[in-house]
């Protein structure tokens, strides 16, 4: 990878592990890299762990200027590396941690990171678990954000209730355009929310 500037870096499913994350940080962490603008960082399933994303948000943090989208779905990690990293980051638009086993407990790091980033406009979180009691956070968070467009909750076990949090969201949110809620347990009672 050091003789070759590229912008977008795609290892979907190369199985690169936290040892092959702590390889790209050697790389692309390294501000005296000349020629490398990198803009997209997708890491989707390549068994990374809150380990992994702690050698990945040094690259973010390195790349602050330049990095637009940043997806590492499919990988067992931690919200809270993440959300702490993307707090004051003033480029990324997209993320994606789809189908990363978040519970409410990374609803709560995501809400945080929700609150004070004032950039990110894309959030795919399809494919975990983070329940009503995780979208009443999000949602509340998204209540005073202005900068998010698009949100992807597919699969990610909401109910009745999570449609009340996500209708009060949008009574008062008029920046999210976009808002992908498939196959979730809405029934007609959430609808007529």
């Amino acid at each position: 990878l050091s003789c070759c500037p590229v912008s977008q870096l795609e290892m979907l499913g190369c199985s690169i592990g936290n040892k092959g994350a702590e390889l790209l940080v050697k790389h692309y962490a390294n501000k005296n890299t000349t020629g490398q603008l990198l803009e997209e960082l997708i890491l989707y399933g390549n068994g990374l762990t809150s380990e992994g994303m702690e050698h990945v948000m040094k690259i973010v943090r390195t790349r602050s200027a330049t990095l637009r989208v940043l997806n590492v779905s499919a990988n067992s990690i931690s919200m809270a590396v993440i959300s702490e990293a993307l707090k004051h980051n003033t480029s990324l638009t997209k993320l994606s941690v789809e189908i990363c086993w978040l519970s409410v407990k990374g609803a709560v790091y995501i809400s945080q990171l929700l609150n004070v980033n004032h950039t990110l406009q894309v959030l795919n979180m399809n494919h975990n678990l983070i329940s009503d009691d995780g979208m009443a956070v999000i949602s509340e968070a998204l209540k005073h954000n202005t900068s998010l467009t698009k949100l992807w909750v597919e699969q990610c076990g909401l109910s009745v209730k999570g449609a009340v949090y996500i209708s009060q969201l949008l009574n008062v949110n008029h920046t999210l355009q976009v808002l992908n809620m498939n196959h979730n347990l809405i029934s007609d009672d959430g609808m007529a929310v």
